[in-house]
This record gives C-alpha cells, sequence and structure tokens, in this order.
C-alpha cells in the first residue's frame, strides 16, 4: 500500500484544469474512492471534485488545502446519501473492538447543496458509525440537507453500534438557507470533544424540534453518549422556530449510559434555544446528568437561553444572559428550571445557579424561571435592568399533580437598576402558569432566602404575591 497519494492521480488528466476551475462535471467517486483504498494519506488538492458516496478505512488520513478543497454531492440521488462514511447500514459490530479507528479528517469543504436539492432528512454530509478514535478539524461543513455530521450507531433502525474519543474542531456548520436538520447530530459516543467550531444559519420551520447546532438524540436505551465537552465554539442565526443551539435528550438514559456534559466558554447570539434539555421526570435516585454550563453568553436568546427542564445536576456559572437593547424581544426566560408539558411534570433535581449576570431580559416567568425543583440555588448572581421578575416560580401543578418547589435558597444575588428601570423590576414572583401576581408559594423548611441586595426602588415580591421560606426569615 502506498504511504501517500493525491486523488488527481487517480482522476483523468483531461479533467484537472476544469477541476481545478471548479467547472468540471465528472464524477469523482470511483477515483476518489480508489486513491482512499490505495493509500494511508489522501490529499485533496484545491479544486470541486463532485462526488457520490466515499467510505473511509482504518488507520487513514483525508485532507486538503482548506475550503478550497471542495468535495460537492453529486447529485440529489440516494447515492449520496452519504458525501463520507465509515459504517453505514448495519456496518461494523457492537463489540468496539472491531471499530474503524485512526481516522483523520481535515482541511476540507464538504457541500451538500441543500440550496438547490431541498431538505432531506437522513442525508449527512459526514456519517460515523461504529468508529474509534476519528478527528475531524478544520473542515467546513456546507449546505447539508439533513445533517452536517451524524455520529451514530448504523444507519438502519436496531443497529447497536458505539462510538468512542471523536474530536471535532475548528471546524465551520453553515446550513446557508436554514432548511436542514442539524450540524452535529449524536445518537452514539463515548468521549465527544467539540472545540473552536462555529454553527450558523441553520434550522428547518417546518420541523417542530431536534433541529440546530448540536443535537443529542439517543435512539435506544443501550446508546450511550457521556464525557462530552463542546467548548469555545460560537452558535448564531439558529432562530427558526423550536430550534435549538445545542440539545440534549436523556429520555433513553437508564443508569450510567448518559452523563457528564460540559459546555464551557461558548458563544451564542439569536437562537431561538440555546440549550434545550428534554428530560423524562425524575427523582433524586435516578440516575445523575451532570450538565455543566459555565462561562459561556448568551445574547438576544428568542425564547430561552437555557431549559434545564428535569436534568438531574446541574451547574449554570459564570454565564452572562444579555438582551440588547434592555427589553428588547418577544420575552422568554434565560433560565427555565423543571418543565410542564402535555399533562405531565418534570423537576429538576439539585440544580445549582451561580455567579452570573443577567443584563436587560425581558422575562416571560422569570430571568430565572422555576415550574419545578428539588434543590436548587441560587446564588451571587447579577440582576441588571431586568424588565419582569428576577426569580419566578410558578405554583400551578400539571395534571399529573408531579410538580413541585422544594427545598430552594436564594443568597447574596444583587438586583440594580439603571435610568427608570427599577419601576419594571421585581426579586421574587410566584403566580398561575406563566403569569406573575396573586401568587402564595411557601417554601419547606430546608429553604432560606438571605443577604440579597437590591437597589433601591426595587420590589422584593410582586404585588399580590406571597412567598415564604420556612428555613429563615426574608430580610
Amino acid at each position: 500500500m502506498q504511504k501517500e497519494v493525491s486523488v488527481l492521480d487517480y482522476l483523468p488528466k483531461t479533467e484537472h484544469a476544469a477541476l481545478r476551475a471548479g467547472t468540471s462535471q465528472y464524477d469523482c467517486t470511483q477515483g476518489i474512492q480508489a486513491a482512499i483504498n490505495a493509500a494511508n494519506k489522501v490529499f485533496v488538492p484545491p479544486g470541486v471534485y463532485l462526488c457520490k458516496q466515499l467510505n473511509l478505512k482504518s488507520d487513514m488520513e483525508l485532507y486538503g488545502a482548506g475550503p478550497s478543497s471542495e468535495l460537492r454531492s453529486c447529485d440529489a440521488t440516494l447515492a449520496c446519501q452519504y458525501l463520507l462514511a465509515t459504517h453505514v447500514g448495519s456496518g461494523g459490530t457492537s463489540n468496539t473492538a472491531d471499530n474503524m479507528r485512526n481516522i483523520s479528517v481535515h482541511h476540507l469543504k464538504l457541500n451538500g447543496r441543500v440550496a438547490e436539492f431541498g431538505y432531506q432528512p437522513f442525508y449527512y454530509l459526514l456519517a460515523v458509525n461504529a468508529t474509534s478514535d476519528m478527528s475531524v478539524h478544520h473542515v467546513s461543513f456546507y449546505g447539508f440537507r439533513g445533517d452536517g455530521m451524524y455520529v451514530g450507531s448504523g444507519t438502519v433502525h436496531q443497529a447497536q453500534r458505539y462510538n468512542q474519543r471523536v474530536n471535532v474542531h475548528d471546524c465551520v456548520f453553515d446550513g446557508a438557507v436554514k432548511n436542514n436538520r442539524n450540524g452535529l447530530s449524536v445518537i452514539d459516543c463515548d468521549g465527544l470533544t467539540v472545540a473552536n467550531c462555529i454553527f450558523q444559519n441553520i434550522g428547518n420551520a417546518k420541523l417542530s424540534a431536534s433541529v440546530g447546532g448540536i443535537d443529542f438524540e439517543p435512539d435506544h436505551d443501550w446508546s450511550v453518549y457521556r464525557n462530552i465537552t463542546i467548548r469555545q465554539c460560537t452558535f448564531r442565526n439558529i432562530d427558526s422556530v423550536n430550534t435549538a443551539a445545542i440539545t440534549f435528550h436523556n429520555i433513553y438514559q437508564t443508569s450510567h449510559n448518559m452523563h457528564d456534559w460540559l459546555v464551557s466558554g461558548c458563544q451564542f447570539d439569536r437562537c431561538y434555544w440555546g440549550i434545550a434539555c428534554a428530560s423524562k421526570p425524575k427523582t433524586s435516585t435516578d440516575p445523575v446528568d451532570n450538565l455543566s454550563v459555565l462561562n459561556c453568553h448568551f445574547l438576544n436568546s428568542v425564547r430561552t437561553s437555557v431549559a434545564i427542564n428535569g436534568l438531574n445536576g446541574t451547574q449554570i456559572s459564570g454565564c452572562t444572559f444579555e438582551q440588547s437593547p434592555p427589553g428588547a424581544g418577544a420575552g422568554g426566560d434565560a433560565i427555565r428550571v423543571g418543565s410542564v408539558s402535555s399533562a405531565t411534570s418534570a423537576n429538576a433535581i439539585n440544580a445549582v445557579i451561580t455567579g452570573n449576570t443577567f443584563s436587560g431580559i425581558r422575562p416571560q416567568l422569570g430571568a430565572i424561571g422555576v415550574l419545578g425543583v428539588h434543590g436548587l440555588v441560587c446564588a451571587g448572581n447579577i440582576f441588571k435592568d431586568i424588565y419582569g421578575t428576577c426569580i419566578g416560580f410558578s405554583t400551578e401543578e400539571a395534571a399529573d399533580t408531579a410538580g413541585h418547589i422544594h427545598v430552594v435558597v436564594i443568597s447574596g444575588n444583587t438586583v440594580t437598576h439603571s435610568g427608570s428601570s427599577a419601576a419594571h423590576t421585581i426579586f421574587l414572583g410566584a403566580g398561575q402558569g406563566m403569569r406573575i401576581g396573586s401568587g402564595n408559594l411557601q417554601l419547606d423548611s430546608s429553604s432560606f432566602e438571605y443577604d440579597n441586595k437590591l437597589d433601591v426602588g426595587i420590589r422584593r415580591a410582586a404585588n399580590g404575591t406571597s412567598i415564604q421560606f420556612q428555613g429563615r426569615a426574608a430580610k
């Protein structure tokens, strides 16, 4: 086997000039596949190469010169369903020892041509299944029809496959025309790092959920996604209805198959939801999710910036939640704790919200809106120019009567205002559903409120609202 080849060596010389110029209509699939089969390092020189499915292999490097080296979907047929792939269908086995491994794809552009061919949910630019130790970096995923990159457990139903240690960094996921599904869709991966990537222009107004930048959506109770790190990434212009920059689903969580998710140092600019969590109802004895959202910036979220819903073990610290100009937008909570939908409640368990800054938010329930929780600490946060309630509680239970608010500690927070905004700001509120006012909330003996500092003119509680912390008299 050769050590290194150029794909041009496997393509007709009569096409080289047109390939470099981006005008060739030649189907390059067989030639590039022959290059992949022949060598461990395959170079794609600058140019535009029309391709159908290309199959990767273990111990190989496929790379180009940057975005000028473009692999472009040849047409709209099923032959182009996956532009690059490790295993598809039921390829591979459930034993990770049989995985493909040691694959590097970098400095390429993958183009799905969504503007020409339209939306197709199961068309992926890069399909990764039953693969270990894969690096994808400096790749531009452009115009994907379904997902830009799919990290799955096979591409047929009931294929039990596992991925390990996948590293995605310095990539751009650009949906181009918001007629796609996800930039990165994760069905199964133990040890995924996504760093220094940009996710933009992704969405689909015809779909109701599971669309956006990164979607963790396991399919079965044997699916794994754990030890996840998303750091220093930018999510922008992901603002179609019900579209999220990042979505965590744990509906198939059984014991230790889904846990430990870190989102750190990321920028979220105009996302419908920043981070959305679809969580089944839990108790404190259920498996811990361990979601940490640290040092992130959420700017002009359309609805909720972070919805932790019913997760067990969430920390949100050092983040900035900002609406600019202050009070703009339709209104939405920066953080939503607990959920009520379809007559079913999910209480968050052991949520910690500390050291954050909330600025200019126009909340629906509260800058921090609480629908149901057992164990909540809100401490050391700064609320500035809030156009509504800083921390709002819903006292309305769902039909399952499972929504409750217990063990709440609120301390060391600062509420400030500039100009006339004090007239709009309330520190604490309670009410029915999403409507603050006339709520009567009595919290248990494990709940405390103390040492919070409110600027002159800011009310502690909404008119007609009674909130009592049984653990200690409120100051």
